[in-house]
């Protein structure tokens, strides 16, 4: 009788799901279906909790290294992969978006492919593209990863891809997980620097763009800041 009382409400989690029932539904509804079609012979409602109370979010279950999660008692090293798996393919998802993508125009182009490359990020990380004078992308570097604080490797990294690059415009972006796209001090104070730096160069820095979630803003190109910036090159971003 309890298998029959568990396959049911397995059954029930499908039927909403497949009706468009769990468009509001807890976390732990969605995440005890997900496992019982990755574990199809187990109650898996108490691992459900078992992983949201260990990681502290659904969140935090999906952004768990599969070794992190093969701690819990019960999640196997297909289970981890499984899990593990939902969060690489959203973000190659969400990256491949940029695929077509081979120029770069005005600040609203910027930003959304600038959000498709970080949003999914779970570390800070620093990139970097170099363009040529149509905006057109020359290449991506990953400038830095896990700590964006503008050391002097980094700024020497960037200008060695743009002069090497021979790039007529420079563009960074980096992104906040934290969930706000306010830079700090040390953020303008880094743009600044590598603004300075890259004009010495004949490299204008268009921007230093701040990813968070969804929603991305300047620092070069905003009026708080604007009078750091004042001998930029405007009409890139027109």
């Amino acid at each position: 009788m309890a298998d029959l009382g568990r396959e049911g409400h397995r059954q029930r989690l499908r039927d909403s799901y497949l009706s468009g029932g769990m468009e509001n539904a807890p976390d732990h509804n969605l995440l005890e279906l997900f496992l019982s079609i990755v574990i199809p012979r187990r109650d898996v409602k108490p691992l459900t909790y078992d992983l949201i109370n260990k990681f502290g979010s659904l969140e935090g279950v999906i952004n768990a290294s599969p070794q992190d999660l093969m701690t819990v008692n019960g999640v196997g090293e297909s289970t981890a992969v499984a899990i593990t798996l939902v969060k690489k393919l959203n973000d190659k998802v969400v990256k491949n978006r940029n695929l077509n993508t081979t120029k770069i125009i005005g600040l609203v182009g910027a930003s959304e492919y600038c959000i498709n490359e970080l949003s999914n990020e779970v570390v800070e990380v620093l990139i970097q593209f170099t363009l040529r004078n149509d905006g057109s992308i020359i290449n991506k570097y990953v400038i830095s990863k896990g700590c964006v604080n503008g050391t002097n490797t980094d700024s020497r990294m960037i200008i060695n891809n743009a002069l090497r690059d021979n790039a007529a415009y420079v563009l960074l972006a980096h992104n906040h997980p934290n969930g706000s796209t306010s830079p700090s001090g040390e953020d303008v104070d880094f743009t600044f620097r590598m603004f300075r730096m890259l004009r010495d160069m004949k490299i204008s820095l268009i921007d230093h763009l701040i990813v968070a979630g969804n929603s991305c803003e300047p620092i070069i190109h905003n009026k708080m800041f604007e009078k750091y910036f004042n001998d930029t090159d405007k009409y890139f971003f027109k």
